[in-house]
């Protein structure tokens, strides 16, 4: 009988393995599939299954130690955490269309203070990637039959058999399916999420073992030399500038306006301005309608590191993090090297975004936070001190500190998920408009402009306008593609990539009265040689981009938020191919919106293409240090 017995329960057992082996296979598989479609890539079904295969393999591998609760509860205690991974994946690229890097966990700390923007990312349909978890969990209450293995060493050679069938599979599958070109959303959908985490986690970490010994190479030296040569070439296109040095002395004032799209510039809605102030300081500005941001992972921290060094952001995670204690050239070090006063102010914790580690190396003598003791923080609209409150006290602070003064501030009330208090609600909304994603964005627009109008009257007041030459941008897009339809019915705007990307630029110097628009395209990377030449700088600077005043055949070049090597420009817009493959990718002309031949394209194509390049080349290897000692 305990023969029949013991024969009964490992067929129970066994039994209940595969139906457990079966479940996690189809969920995950189909979960695979699904992101793949949100992304509007044709999944490759076959290799999702192979590798999907290969994963659940490892996950079950607790179960050939022994077919218990605990091992069941250790399998799907994994499973939880690779589905997490999974949908964490699939939030991440709704806003920033890239799928998380492991680097990027290190940020997991800050969920707390975004968690309401995230929620706004949410889905009910959402509920997809997490009903397999709900069947698992009625199976931990399964009535195991405990059964031990006469033969010792037979659990190992189990696990050790999945372990390695496991991830067999998964490696073959990439190897046959995968090229180094693709970006990440093509590799996700060949092969699903695991194998392409598992995949860029290793490059990534050859990257940096690579890095040391760059420079041992009389190629990597010779290199450096010919990117040294062309970013001088660049710096000598500023003096061309009819402003070249016209602010030589002046302070400078950055403000880097959250969520800001150039859409709301001029917009009226029920016969109100949405940025009145905005729109008045353009006229006596120099405004760049055809600007576009340059984000990477790091998002807001990303547009600022990209807007004072003139460079590409990392390639894995925020520059703040990846570059956070690197030699830069940013605008804080080139003119604190000339005797000015540097700070920047955020109104949020020092750590956010490894800002509090990062801005010693980007030439910020002072950081004003919310821990600043000079900072009131009593005054809390959204994710940080209210914009509001923040230029008052600033302002208090710029009148005292040593002249001149270079100033960077980021603002923080128009930030995700856009929900102001009611009380600060001031414009008059058709009804159909209230209380939604739009409505809600365009009444933080109005206010941050408010905010925006009332730092002008108090730099006025306080003798410094017309002393100071103001940078004002926008960092990212505030809505994202689930609100183009509403845009399209309510304000007539079709919210596409180039619209969604495209954010206000807005400089004036002190010595202007009158304002211009010049249309040219322009890029963040723009911002800092435009800077460096209304000053007059003549150190070395190693800068990508161009000054506006001078840059003739307009285009910018993107690394994230669409297919690397992507571009706008004057005559073509180009969306690269996920496969890589320059061929496959599509050239638009601006002017009619046809398709026209991509050979068209090649010429910025390869432009930015070498610039990234060149980028990622002084970054990772901290090439900027050697260029200004001078030694190779």
């Amino acid at each position: 009988m305990r023969i029949i017995d013991l024969k009964s329960n490992i067929q129970q057992n066994f039994i209940f393995v595969a139906f457990i082996f079966f479940i996690l296979l189809v969920g995950w598989t189909l979960k695979n599939i699904y992101f793949s479609v949100e992304m509007g890539i044709v999944p490759h079904k076959k290799g999702i299954l192979l590798t999907s295969a290969g994963v659940i393999l490892i996950l079950v591998s607790p179960l050939m130690v022994r077919i218990s609760k605990w091992a069941f509860s250790l399998t799907f205690i994994l499973y939880v955490l690779v589905s997490f991974l999974l949908y964490a994946d699939v939030v991440y690229q709704r806003y920033y269309h890239s799928i998380l890097s492991i680097e990027m966990l290190g940020q997991a700390g800050q969920l707390k203070a975004v968690d309401d923007s995230i929620l706004t990312l949410m889905r009910l349909t959402d509920i997809w990637y997490g009903i397999d978890l709900l069947i698992l969990l009625v199976f931990l209450f399964y009535p195991l039959k405990k059964v031990s293995y006469k033969r010792p060493g037979v659990h190992f050679v189990l696990v050790a058999f999945c372990l390695i069938l496991g991830f067999s599979s998964m490696k073959y599958t990439y190897l046959h399916l995968v090229k180094d070109d693709f970006s990440e959303q093509l590799k996700v959908a060949k092969t699903g999420i695991i194998p392409t985490h598992i995949s860029e986690t290793y490059n990534s970490y050859m990257e940096r073992m690579a890095a040391a010994e760059v420079f041992s190479s009389q190629d990597s030296i010779k290199q450096l030399k010919e990117y040294e040569s062309e970013l001088e070439k660049r710096q000598e296109t500023q003096q061309m500038s009819p402003y070249f040095g016209d602010a030589k002395g002046k302070n400078l004032l950055m403000i880097q306006a959250e969520s800001l799209n150039d859409f709301v510039v001029n917009l009226e809605v029920n016969g109100q301005e949405i940025t009145p102030y905005l729109n008045a300081f353009i006229k006596e500005s120099s405004y760049y309608p055809n600007t576009y941001l340059q984000i990477g992972r790091g998002n807001t921290s990303d547009a600022e590191f990209v807007a004072n060094n003139s460079l590409y952001p990392s390639k894995k995670d925020g520059a703040y993090r990846t570059y956070e204690k690197g030699v830069f050239q940013s605008l804080g070090q080139i003119l604190k090297s000339e005797g000015y006063q540097t700070s920047a102010a955020h109104g949020n914790v020092p750590d956010f975004w490894n800002r509090k580690n990062a801005y010693p190396a980007q030439g910020y003598d002072i950081f004003y936070s919310k821990e600043h003791p000079s900072i009131d923080d009593s005054n809390v609209v959204g994710l940080g001190i209210d914009d509001k409150s923040f230029f008052k006290q600033l302002v208090d602070i710029w009148k005292k500190e040593d002249k001149p003064f270079y100033s960077f501030v980021v603002t923080l009330t128009n930030h995700r998920p856009f929900e102001l208090p009611k009380e600060h609600q001031k414009l008059n909304l058709p009804a159909h408009m209230n209380d939604t994603p739009v409505g809600h964005y365009l009444q933080n627009v109005y206010y941050a402009d408010q905010a925006f109008g009332q730092l002008l009257e108090g730099l006025k007041q306080e003798g410094l306008y017309e002393d100071t030459v103001i940078v004002y941008y926008g960092d990212h897009y505030g809505l994202i593609p689930d609100n183009a339809d509403q845009l399209k019915k309510d304000l007539n705007i079709v919210f596409n990539k180039k619209e969604m990307f495209n954010i206000p630029l807005v400089i004036h110097r002190p010595t202007q009265t009158e304002g211009e628009v010049n249309e040219v395209i322009a890029s963040q990377m723009d911002i800092a040689p435009t800077v460096t030449s209304l000053f007059g700088t003549q150190q070395p600077l190693y800068q990508l981009g161009y000054d506006l005043s001078v840059k003739k055949e307009g285009y910018v070049g993107f690394r994230h938020e669409i297919t690397p090597f992507s571009f706008f420009s004057e005559k073509y817009d180009f969306e690269m191919s996920l496969d890589g493959v320059f061929e496959n990718g599509i050239c638009t002309d601006t002017q009619t919106g046809e398709k026209v031949d991509v050979k068209k394209c090649r010429k910025n194509y390869d432009r930015v293409q070498y610039e990234v390049e060149l980028s990622d080349f002084l970054l990772q290897y901290d090439a900027i240090e050697k260029l200004k000692k001078g030694k190779f």
